[in-house]
């Protein structure tokens, strides 16, 4: 049975290297509803990366507490990137990470993946040993609920979707929660109907 890492980052500008991630959350769950694990981790920031101001402006009047929460227990990023990778393969395999919405996710934790855990990837650019598919890959929770609940992609928005399958009132932008979230929505879109 799969296990899906749920994954969601926070970061201080919309690209990773020019800026930094702030924390990462990540929930591992199976089709069944099963919760395997939690990983939570707040990074500091990466040498000569900058914050962007308008992300900055935004987390400022939009989710202060969760910049406040992600600014607490800073660790370095190979430091915590190691911690990932070793949580990782606690985890039974298949391991594929899922996010909402995956290229934004990805493309973080991949970048970190492949700055910080190179020397223990066993084919880079490939994310294995820590996922489990060939590519370079995640599964995107938003393109699955788009063919799920037979919409356009377009009308997919964590706003918007059916109270019974998810509630948006509890984002609060603080990466575990925001993961644990989102692994409720991916088992209940797994199990519809």
């Amino acid at each position: 049975m799969i296990t899906y890492v749920v994954c969601d980052i926070e970061a201080d500008g919309p690209i990773p290297g020019p800026h930094s991630m702030l924390s990462l959350g990540a929930v591992a769950v199976n089709k069944e509803g099963k919760q395997l694990g939690e990983f939570e981790i707040n990074f500091l920031p990466l040498k000569n990366a900058k914050p962007h101001p308008i992300t900055m402006k935004w987390f400022v009047s939009h989710a202060s507490e969760a910049l406040k929460y992600a600014k607490q227990n800073q660790i370095p990023a190979k430091e915590a990137m190691n911690k990932f990778g070793d949580w990782l393969l606690t985890l039974p395999k298949p391991r594929v990470m899922a996010a909402h919405p995956a290229p934004l996710d990805f493309m973080w934790v991949n970048w970190y993946i492949q700055t910080f855990l190179a020397d223990r990837l066993e084919e880079p650019p490939f994310t294995r040993p820590f996922f489990d598919s060939k590519g370079q890959s995640a599964f995107d929770i938003k393109t699955f609920a788009k063919a799920v609940l037979n919409k356009e992609y377009t009308e997919i928005d964590r706003d918007n979707y059916p109270k019974e399958l998810h509630d948006n009132t509890k984002h609060s932008h603080k990466a575990i929660e925001d993961a644990r979230e989102y692994a409720l929505l991916l088992i209940k879109l797994l199990n519809k109907n």
